[in-house]
């Protein structure tokens, strides 16, 4: 048996080229070029042979500049717009064509329609200013084309401003003659109005109604504090005499004042009498006794006038109580029938008053038509409207478009990016199809029927990626204690030792632990301060051990640590206690919370940084749905088994 060769053609390259690679690179140069030339060319030309487009400016100001000591005006936004359609307009644009036509350096004719698309006006922000423009072929053209332009506008302009004072100083002179005319019938009104209603001054206080009612108040007023003082003067009279007090009318109170004063003279002077000389020698004494019957004669008299000044007294104070109410009785009478005509005054007052009111702003109308007429008299803004050319159109000196250069540029890679594409596309079309190897020929022997598995190399196994959960190793991983063992550890275990298991299940480690003070335990807070590290939520585990006199300045070593949780571990009879220590607790607790679906960056901030291989290793053990907030994620760890132990007794 004789091996022979097996019989293959090299296929067919669509060009009958034994070259076929070489021929592929010239029919690619060949498409390029034949894309390339013409696209570059034509772009070229159109570019290059556009016309230079030029910009010729003029800024004005469409109010006029205000005097050194006058303040400016602020922007009149509505007046700008206004001016720039008046610009714009027909009226202007017409005139800008006469005016166009009748310079001695133009040969062209102009119409109404080319300016309006030559020019534009854009008005400047929060100013008065307008922007005058121009654009065209011919700069020197533009410039006298928005000269004309801004001639034309000034000389309307002032056509407008004189046709507009003219025709508004009439109005205003023929108002003036009306509101004269108005002010002189109000006037006579008036007049007529207060001789007819007696109205003598415009203050209500001076009229005689009103000065009359003004004058029966007070009258009333005084009436009554008479009665007042009358009823008081009878009922005091009344008093005194019903408790048998000396009363006498006011005409004899002094001479009874004076009785009174002289029968105490004498009762003194008997009185030192009978004390020197005896009764008896008073009696027969003329001159002693003489005092005794003078002072009986003067009682005598006291007892006689006051017998009768009671009498008198009454009848007096009642006498002037009914004079005092006579009088009120009389002026409210007199009030009662004025009552109307006050009235009736107040309201006529009140019509005069209005009428004084139409008057009065009569009167100012008046004067501000007066004043509108001197100002139009002084300003003359036919004379000088409220317009300044701020700038003049100036020649330009380059074009503002087209660029050359940049469309040249944009044209040039335009054409390369066709010419590429055009490659790319014709390579797809012409592409060849994909060929089979040979069969094999084992000593003469065809394989036309090659196993699957020798002819599709697509089917082979994939290859394995690196995957670092797998790559770690896992004899050093911690124990991991159940709720119970943890629970058991925690009940057997000395009051100092539970407060370091509650910090443990809180995320601390036990060097953070050691670094405590009392200050870095906040119970107002509820917050855990490691010095220099970071702040971690107190659990209610830890508050407890706190409100239960826990200290936390004289703890153990490390070690002690460690040999005192194993040795709590083979009292509570755990299993394999030597693996108990501190780190079995703390990655216990860090699974608590990856299990909960934590976050592993928000797992740092609670028992700080770790590894990245213990934090590959510890998310091997998240659930499905992780990624859940810190605020949803339960940090006591010794609380939650506690509460679940108790439910399920």
């Amino acid at each position: 048996m004789t091996f022979q060769q097996p019989e293959y053609q090299m296929p067919s390259n669509g060009f009958d080229n034994p070259y076929p690679i070489r021929s592929r690179h010239v029919r690619r140069w060949w498409v390029f070029l034949l894309v390339f030339l013409p696209c570059i060319l034509a772009s070229q030309t159109y570019i290059f042979l556009q016309p230079a487009i030029y910009q010729s400016m003029a800024t004005v100001l469409t109010m006029a500049k205000t005097d050194i000591d006058q303040a400016s005006p602020s922007a009149d936004i509505q007046h700008v717009r206004i001016q720039k359609q008046i610009l714009l307009g027909p009226a202007v644009l017409d005139k800008t064509v006469e005016h166009l036509q009748n310079m001695l350096t133009n040969n062209r004719n102009w119409s109404q329609d080319e300016l309006k698309s030559m020019f534009e006006v854009i008005p400047e922000p929060n100013t008065n200013l307008v922007r005058l423009q121009a654009e065209g072929v011919d700069p020197k053209l533009l410039q006298r084309a928005v000269n004309a332009w801004i001639d034309s506008y000034l000389t309307l302009r002032t056509s407008a401003i004189a046709d507009s004072t003219d025709k508004v100083t009439l109005e205003l002179q023929d108002q003036l003659k009306r509101i004269e005319q108005q002010l002189t019938d109000k006037r006579r009104e008036v007049d007529q109005f207060r001789l007819q209603h007696d109205i003598l001054s415009t203050e209500s206080a001076d009229n005689q109604a009103h000065a009359r009612l003004q004058g029966l108040n007070k009258s009333l007023n005084d009436a009554l504090t008479d009665e007042v003082k009358t009823k008081a003067r009878l009922d005091s009279v009344l008093d005194a005499i019903s408790r048998n007090q000396v009363v006498v009318p006011e005409a004899d109170g002094n001479t009874m004042a004076v009785l009174v004063q002289q029968a105490e003279k004498l009762r003194d002077q008997l009185a030192g009498l009978e004390a020197q000389y005896t009764k008896e020698y008073i009696q027969l004494n003329p001159r002693l006794r003489k005092v005794r019957e003078q002072l009986i004669e003067l009682e005598t008299k006291i007892t006689e006038k006051s017998s009768t000044g009671k009498d008198f007294a009454r009848q007096e104070a009642e006498n002037n109580y009914a004079a005092a109410r006579q009088a009120v009785q009389t002026i409210k009478k007199q009030m009662q029938d004025h009552k109307q005509l006050a009235a009736d005054y107040t309201s006529q007052f009140a019509v005069h008053q209005a009428l004084q009111q139409e008057l009065l702003k009569l009167e100012t109308l008046q004067q501000d038509t007066k004043q509108r007429l001197v100002d139009i008299d002084v300003k003359q803004r036919e004379k000088y409207p409220q317009v300044d050319v701020v700038d003049w159109a100036s020649l330009p000196d380059k074009p503002i478009r087209p660029n050359y250069l940049q469309q040249a540029l944009l044209a040039l890679g335009l054409s390369l990016f066709l010419a590429l594409l055009a490659v790319l596309i014709i390579d797809y079309l012409n592409r060849e199809p994909e060929t089979f190897a040979a069969p094999m020929n084992l000593g003469g022997i065809h394989l036309h029927h090659q196993p699957q598995a020798m002819l599709d190399v697509a089917q082979q196994q994939p290859q394995v990626g690196y995957q670092p959960l797998k790559s770690l190793p896992l004899q050093d991983i911690p124990r991991e204690l159940n709720p119970a063992e943890v629970l058991a550890l925690f009940e057997v275990a000395e009051p100092p030792m539970q407060a370091i298991i509650s910090l443990i299940m809180n995320g601390l480690s036990l060097a953070e632990i050691l670094s405590l003070t009392p200050d870095c335990l906040n119970l107002d807070t509820l917050m855990i301060l490691i010095p220099g590290k970071r702040n971690v939520l107190m659990t209610a585990t830890v508050a407890e051990c706190l409100n239960n006199g826990h200290v936390f300045d004289k703890l153990p070593n490390p070690d002690d640590i460690n040999t005192l949780l194993c040795c709590a571990a083979i009292d509570s009879g755990l299993a394999q206690p030597e693996q108990i220590s501190g780190d079995t607790l703390r990655f216990t607790y860090m699974l608590f919370l990856i299990r909960q679906g934590i976050k592993l960056a928000d797992l740092t901030k609670i028992v700080g940084s770790l590894p990245p291989n213990q934090l590959i290793e510890l998310g091997r053990y998240s659930p499905a749905e992780s990624g859940l907030p810190l605020e949803k994620i339960d940090l006591d760890y010794l609380s939650h088994v506690s509460g679940s132990a108790g439910y399920a007794n």
